[in-house]
């Protein structure tokens, strides 16, 4: 599967306890170049619960350049970041538009600094 920046994905996390997974959305971060050539990417977790931090990015309809989400609002939160297997993804659901990549990638930047 080919996933790019921007590309909201399913992935099958697993609880704490290691015995049960689920199916989380999440947000696609690390580079395409690094995408295309790495065994994982680094993904961003999107949850439907607004916490109100300044680590966290709204996703609305109008934020998507193709595809749906099932809830909306939706919130991207910058701080839970992980790196996963590109095989525990399981399908891509939507695209970012570029403006809002922009945005959340700001946000990276000013959380590491």
């Amino acid at each position: 599967m080919r996933v790019k920046q921007g590309s909201i994905v399913l992935v099958d996390f697993s609880y704490s306890n290691l015995k049960e997974t689920k199916y989380r959305p999440a947000l696609v971060i690390s580079c395409s170049k690094y995408n295309e050539t790495a065994i994982d990417v680094v993904v961003l977790r999107v949850t439907s619960r607004r916490r109100g931090s300044l680590w966290e990015s709204e996703i609305i309809k109008d934020n998507l350049a193709e595809g749906t989400m099932d809830i909306e609002p939706s919130y991207v939160r910058v701080d839970s970041i992980y790196a996963v297997e590109k095989e525990i993804i399981r399908k891509i659901v939507a695209q970012l538009k570029e403006e809002k990549i922009k945005e959340i990638k700001t946000q990276l930047l000013e959380l590491f600094s």
